[in-house]
């Protein structure tokens, strides 16, 4: 039997991975007796090792361990698994400007916009759909120049949120310091982040912009985030009681 680290079993290896369909389950039998259609001789011992070692690691694919024997499947069109990062990317892109995206380009929505890879920047540097970018802007609120103290502050407004731990914060405007908080979420706004939170056994829900923090620490409390709350539905209101709607204008 070939190692699976040489030229051999890097084939056999990348021929088990192509031959995983995307929408049914398929056993290490039938890949055996399909890696043998291509003249791929590998024992089943080897072939789940493949699987189970390296491709469900690395790639799309999941086990179903619950099946006598087990089942593997392909779950995404994506060849290769996305990092947490990158897929925090393609939620957010996803979730906000797919509906400003042509759908034309809604096929390959996340290579599009990745024009931070220098590769994929120059295979789209002569193209339409990098010709569309240009003429799309999203106006953003931009943390280029804060204080590392903002910066600070930021930090620790994701960690509590992440983790469901109070803040304890100080802030002039509220005339506050060093008073205890539950926070809900952050909203960008295209001028500033606002910082949506409640304070202790209270149901009332407040915002701050995140300039007039003037010092925030993650608390080592936890609280119960609230299953009631939706975050867009709240923005939504708060928009329409702060903005008033715009009038229909004819051209």
């Amino acid at each position: 039997m070939s190692n699976k680290t040489s030229i051999e079993g890097l084939s056999a290896l990348l021929h088990t991975l192509m031959l995983i369909p995307q929408h049914r389950w398929v056993t290490v039998r039938e890949l055996q007796q399909l890696l043998a259609l291509v003249n791929i001789h590998r024992t089943s011992r080897s072939i789940k090792r493949y699987l189970d070692e390296i491709i469900i690691e690395v790639f799309n694919v999941e086990c179903n361990s619950t099946s006598m024997p087990h089942v593997y499947r392909k779950t995404s069109e994506q060849l290769l698994k996305l990092s947490k990062q990158e897929m925090l990317h393609w939620q957010l892109t996803t979730k906000y400007l797919q509906p400003i995206i042509p759908e034309a380009l809604n096929y390959n929505l996340g290579d599009s916009l990745n024009i931070n890879n220098p590769l994929i920047y120059n295979g789209l540097s002569h193209s339409k759909e990098q010709q569309w970018l240009h003429k799309v802007h999203v106006k953003l609120p931009t943390i280029q120049e804060w204080s590392d103290e903002q910066r600070q502050i930021l930090d620790a407004l994701h960690t509590a949120l992440l983790d469901s731990r109070m803040l304890k914060i100080s802030s002039q405007s509220l005339q506050q310091n060093q008073i205890f908080i539950e926070p809900l979420g952050l909203s960008m706004q295209s001028d500033v982040i606002l910082l949506l939170f409640r304070l202790p056994d209270q149901h009332s829900i407040h915002t701050i912009a995140l300039p007039l923090i003037d010092k925030a620490f993650v608390s080592t409390f936890s609280f119960t985030y609230p299953s009631d709350f939706n975050i867009e539905l709240f923005i939504r209101n708060y928009e329409e009681l702060v903005h008033p709607k715009l009038r229909k204008v004819n051209l």
